[in-house]
């Protein structure tokens, strides 16, 4: 077992409370973007409050997470809300997406930077990526969370990390969690051309 899935397996048994968080605000704010029918991917899906979203709008969903704790949340969730979401375990750092394969994907709060050309190609055309994760900026508040620099994105990082697509939304702001906790995040909504 991989370091990253036991740090995560071991999240989500002592804090079920995850499977039961709302939406990413980015993502439901910017959801007005997104097609209104076609196959979804959400990566890094945790416990699912994103793929869930993403399949109540009618996308056929396929969330993906190293932690089958985290899956075995969210797979309870879609069917306690009879959502079919299709979930699979899988080390996202050495994993290679179908290419034209999703007309939306989402990353929220996860950095994989191997991952960016994986993610355009895994784009049809005329699909939509929605990315939010934090920025090297956070470090300036103590009790922002990660702090390690691989993941944590430098200026404007997120902004050229996938030049094939086009730009839709960007910016870089300061938010506060529902703990309080203060943290930056880069957003991004970007499509590929048809």
């Amino acid at each position: 077992m991989s370091d990253a899935r036991a740090r995560w397996d071991s999240r989500y048994h002592q804090e079920p409370a995850l499977a039961t968080l709302e939406p990413s605000p980015f993502l439901v704010a910017e959801a007005s973007l997104l097609p209104d029918r076609g196959r979804a991917l959400d990566v890094a899906c945790g416990a699912g409050r994103n793929a869930l979203f993403l399949a109540e709008r009618g996308l056929r969903v396929v969330g993906v997470d190293i932690s089958p704790v985290g899956l075995a949340l969210a797979r309870r969730a879609a069917l306690a809300r009879g959502l079919p979401v299709a979930l699979a375990a899988l080390d996202l750092e050495r994993a290679r997406l179908p290419e034209a394969s999703f007309d939306a994907i989402t990353c929220i709060h996860y950095l994989e930077r191997s991952l960016f050309g994986e993610l355009e190609r895994a784009l049809r055309p005329r699909g939509v990526l929605v990315y939010e994760t934090f920025t090297r900026d956070q470090l300036a508040f103590p009790e922002a969370h990660p702090r390690r620099p691989e993941f944590l994105l430098a200026p404007q990082e997120l902004l050229r990390a996938f030049p094939r697509l086009e730009v839709l939304r960007y910016a870089e702001r300061e938010e506060r969690a529902c703990d309080g906790r203060r943290s930056v995040l880069a957003q991004l909504v970007a499509w590929r051309r048809g």
